[in-house]
């Protein structure tokens, strides 16, 4: 176990893109926090010496959602994307291969959240972002794209609210690179009317694209018209039910996209509609169609009393799948079979962590416990190709998370007394976590 930094935030290591491997050092983006704001850092562990390298300072984020992500293209250098939280985000890269010391200013690219960021194997650099369009009804997923010793493309909005959500809609979103340079994604919709009404419309749906972006299709080939909606992809899980709360987290939640050597994609997600952390396997069948695996029954035969509340997916450099299974407690806590809002906004010491793994492109996988119950291990980041780095073989992949040590700042939603950022930290409510790296 490798504590990164004692001042990490209460959402330090969301995302993925925090971990990158390479030529024998491991870099490691999250965000800190203290009564002077939200800072992200990078630093790197040399595996020859067992060194931790000094923490480097990449931008001041306006708050815990606004954090970096990183890639690193076909020369080794290491590309990071200071992430806003519907405020401009910024790219900027460092001058030398596989070295964070030092990073060239950074360049504004657009306005969005949560960033997703990967290098082709060409060396051309993709970004998404949940859009932030002046008009909530065109918001959606932004696609940037810069080719090697070119300019960022404009934005290309993907993916479309519907013009009635005219309230909070989120658009989370992974995506993986297949060897021939084709991307795969997949895509969450969550939806809602007003800001009582969330999650009144929510999908996971697939899409891939074989021209660097410029165009997208089904997994029949058939095309798809930009900006999608749900309809014009292949729909994995939808839901136009009412919700069993105000402000529920989202009933259908991809756990990751990933493609192995030969190009094939695999896909995660988990449906609490079909049943309590009910997770399936979507990937291709023999004559190239959609199949969908459910995957769940895996870890409840040995966590009878758990059931999954999250997962990420990774592909080793041998084609190994490798999921990581957040699993909680099914108790008097959940609301028709659902999560509830407030499981998320506290600190958790009752939720183990194990790996799904497979040798066999999905066909059967082991369950193998990683971290147990006795300690929080909160928004496990897990270390995936993004890039030239891979995940070696002889180890399984790294997870970061910051692990709850000091708690929420204040307890419960930071928000829900409509407090700004700056009054909380005013106010104390700064309380800083560790950041652990655990499994190289």
């Amino acid at each position: 176990m490798h504590i990164v930094s004692a001042e990490g935030s209460e959402r330090a290591t969301n995302d993925s893109g925090k971990i990158i491997t390479y030529d024998g050092c491991t870099h490691v983006a999250w965000q800190d926090v203290t009564r002077k704001g939200y800072f992200n850092r990078v630093r790197t562990f040399e595996h020859a010496t067992r060194h931790w390298g000094e923490p480097v300072t990449l931008d001041t984020g306006v708050d815990n959602h606004a954090r970096a992500v990183l890639a690193i293209d076909t020369d080794g250098v290491l590309h990071a994307i200071l992430g806003g939280h519907g405020t401009p985000v910024r790219w900027c890269h460092a001058p030398a291969p596989n070295d964070v010391s030092e990073w060239t200013e950074p360049v504004p690219l657009g306005v969005g959240t949560y960033p997703v960021f990967l290098c082709g194997p060409d060396g051309t650099l993709y970004l998404t972002l949940r859009g932030n369009g002046k008009k909530r009804h065109e918001r959606g997923v932004d696609l940037y794209r810069r080719r090697p010793g070119g300019e960022w493309s404009q934005r290309r909005v993907v993916a479309l609210c519907e013009e009635y959500g005219q309230a909070y809609a989120a658009y989370h979103m992974q995506m993986d690179i297949a060897p021939d340079g084709t991307l795969h994604a997949i895509i969450d919709f969550y939806e809602g009317q007003d800001e009582r009404c969330r999650g009144l419309h929510q999908a996971t749906c697939y899409m891939r694209s074989s021209d660097q972006g410029d165009s997208w299709t089904r997994a029949d080939g058939g095309a798809v018209d930009l900006p999608a909606r749900p309809e014009d992809l292949n729909i994995l899980a939808r839901n136009t039910r009412s919700r069993h709360e105000a402000l529920p987290p989202p009933e259908i939640r991809q756990g990751g996209m990933v493609v192995d050597s030969t190009g094939r994609f695999f896909a995660f997600y988990i449906n609490h509609g079909e049943g309590p952390g009910h997770c399936r396997m979507v990937t291709t069948d023999p004559d190239g169609g959609l199949q969908q695996v459910p995957i769940n029954e895996s870890w409840e035969r040995i966590y009878p009393t758990m059931r999954a509340l999250e997962c990420s997916a990774v592909v080793r450099s041998d084609d190994r799948l490798c999921l990581l299974v957040t699993l909680t407690p099914y108790n008097e806590e959940w609301q028709a079979d659902k999560p509830m809002r407030a499981m998320r906004m506290r600190e958790r010491v009752d939720q183990p962590l194990v790996w799904l793994l497979s040798d066999d492109g999905g066909e059967t996988f082991v369950v193998q416990p990683f971290l147990e119950p006795g300690r929080a291990y909160n928004c496990p980041s897990v270390e995936k190709s993004v890039g030239i780095n891979a995940i070696p073989a002889d180890r399984l992949p790294a997870v970061l998370y910051f692990d709850g040590s000091r708690a929420y700042p204040g307890g419960g939603d930071y928000y829900e007394d409509g407090r700004s950022v700056e009054e909380i930290l005013a106010s104390g409510g700064f309380l800083a976590n560790n950041v652990v790296l655990e499994g190289l």
